[in-house]
Formats: structure tokens, sequence, C-alpha cells
């Protein structure tokens, strides 16, 4: 029979260290956690690379929550977090689960779109797949419903999940900024004779884009690329904020950002070439990171809004034409404009 005293009292000195860990050193904290989730979900997919199969895209799904779920229990850990949902909590999770599911089910019967963001050619559902995605929702669930977490750390971060009396002008830069970014580039391509990489729905009827672009936005938001925000701004840039510059930080940040990618190519969840794969994306990311860093910094720290520059940065490059060497030129424009304009190489006199 097992001895629950001592259960418990292996489990509560885990815990403890886990708090003083939080307490000591949050960003080595959250970033063991992020690593340890994603890591173990992405790599037990390695098998599957060879399988042209949904379990491995939904695995994927899962692993990607690591950075959220990595900022929150660190930030929560910091206060002793004990994980129990309360009255608020517990609706927003399954409804925030349904959402998910409800999404990921809608992008399941559009099926495979040639010259798309491409579902695998297998799609036949099995008990593991539809267990997997059930697992994604209420992870991602579970991430949104930290909104209401009673922890005051959690909650004041992640409270702004919750899309509510967001500031419009900040909102439209992060829905727009990155469009217009590749339409510059686009424009300035034309008048120079420059190659243009054209999307693979270019030509497609408005009617038909449009309802395919807000579901995958909305997808990608809740289920990829934008919960990872939660941890590398929500929680990592700020925390680095409190000893570093914003650019100091923001390099830091890109550094692990660009490095939680590696198992996505072992496991083929993404087919470029692994060398060239995580040099191009890890300098993009720089750049990316050092923007975003001002965008956290400039707009009040909210969330939200950061999960939805991510997306845009993810989902518009498939709708608009683009010259990829003037997009480099015009990113390095941005990103130095802004390091100097708000002397981002000094630290900030307080912390968001």
């Amino acid at each position: 029979m097992m001895n629950t005293n001592n259960t418990k009292i292996v489990s509560d000195k885990n815990t403890t260290i886990c708090w003083k860990l939080a307490q000591t050193h949050p960003i080595l904290a959250f970033l063991l956690i992020t690593f340890a989730w994603s890591w173990l979900f992405w790599f037990a997919a390695i098998p599957l690379r060879g399988q042209d199969t949904l379990l491995r895209t939904v695995i994927v799904f899962i692993g990607g929550y690591g950075p959220a779920i990595g900022g929150i229990l660190a930030l929560g850990l910091k206060n002793g977090m004990r994980f129990k949902l309360n009255q608020k909590q517990l609706p927003a999770m399954l409804l925030g689960a349904g959402l998910i599911f409800g999404l990921m089910v809608l992008r399941y019967l559009i099926g495979n779109i040639p010259n798309y963001d491409r579902l695998p050619e297998n799609l036949a559902l099995t008990a593991p797949i539809v267990i997997a995605a059930v697992a994604a929702s209420l992870v991602g669930g579970w991430v949104i419903a930290s909104a209401y977490a009673n922890n005051m750390d959690v909650r004041g971060k992640m409270g702004s999940l919750i899309p509510s009396h967001l500031p419009l002008g900040w909102t439209l830069l992060a829905l727009f900024f990155f469009a217009g970014l590749l339409l510059v580039s686009w424009g300035l391509a034309a008048l120079l004779g420059m190659e243009i990489e054209y999307p693979g729905l270019w030509g497609r009827p408005a009617l038909e884009i449009i309802p395919l672009f807000l579901l995958a936005f909305t997808l990608t938001a809740l289920a990829r690329g934008g919960m990872e925000e939660p941890g590398w701004r929500g929680m990592m840039q700020p925390e680095l904020q409190t000893r570093f510059s914003p650019l100091a930080a923001s390099l830091v940040v890109s550094g692990f950002w660009s490095l939680w990618h590696l198992p996505l190519f072992l496991n083929r969840f993404y087919p470029e070439d692994l060398v060239m794969g995580m040099i191009g994306g890890g300098i993009y990311r720089i750049l990316l990171a050092i923007f975003m860093a001002w965008f956290y910094n400039r707009s009040g720290g909210k969330v939200i809004l950061l999960v939805i520059l991510h997306t845009s940065f993810n989902m518009v490059v498939n709708y608009i034409p683009v010259s990829e060497p003037l997009l480099v030129v015009l990113w390095l424009i941005v990103v130095v404009t802004v390091v100097l304009k708000d002397k981002m190489y000094r630290k900030l006199p307080s912390s968001l």
C-alpha cells in the first residue's frame, strides 16, 4: 500500500524546490519549464516524421504552448501558486478549449489547399489524433483562463489575454504593420524591376480568401505562434528588463526563442534544412525580438497585442506578395529606427 504521508512529503518538497527556483531564478525556471514541455512533445514526434499524419501536427500544437505554460507557472510559483481553478477560470478554460477545438475541426473539414498551409495527405482520424486534439484544446483553454488566476503576478500579466479596452492605435498597428511592410517591399520591387514572390493563394476570389484568412488567423493566435507570447514577451522580456536594457533583453530572448524551435526541424514539421533554417530563422527572430520588445514597452505591456502582432507575422506572408531582399532592408531600417529613437540600449527606469 502506498504511504500517502510520504507521497505528500515528496510532493511538498518538490513544490518547495520549484518555488525557491522561481523566486531566486525566475528566468531559469521559465526556460526549464518551457523547453521541458515543448521538447518533450516535439522530440516524441520524431518517429512520426516519415508518416504524413495529423498526429504529428497535433502533437506539435501541444508542445507549442510551452512558452505560455512556462511563463504562467514561473510567474505563479514566485507567489507560491496553487494549481486550483477558481469559479471564473473553469468556465473560461472550457469556453476557450471549445473554441480552439471548434477551429481545429473547421480547419480539418476544409482539408488540403494547394500551395497553402497544407495538412498531411493522410487525413484519416484515429483515437490518438482526437485525444491529442482535445488535449491541445484543454491546454490552450487553461492558458486563456490564466487571465482570471487568483495569483496576482499571473493575473497582472495574463489578464490582458482577454481582449477588452484595447488601445485602437496599437491594435491597428499590431494587425497591419507587417502587412504594410510587405506591401512596401512589393511596391518598391515593382518599381525597381526586382523579383517578386507571389503567395500560393494569389489570384483567388476575395470571398474565398477572407473566410480562410479569418479562420487561420484565429487558429494561429490561439493554438500556434500567437500563444508563444505569454512566455517570451509576457514573462521573459520584462523580467530581463529589470536588470538589462530592452535591447540586450530582446537579444537574449531571440537566442532562446530560436533554439526552442530546433526539434521542429528534426521531426520534419519544418521541411527546411536544419542548419539553414536555424541560421535564417535566428537572424529573422533577432529583428522580430527587438521590434516586439519595443512594441511591448510602448503599448503598455498588453500580451494580447503581442499575440495579434505575432500572429500577423506568421499569417500575412501567405496572402501578400513580397520581395525578400527588400523586406530585410526595411526590417533593418525599422529596427534601427526604434532602437535609436527610444534609446533601447539604455535600461528602463522601471519595469512594466
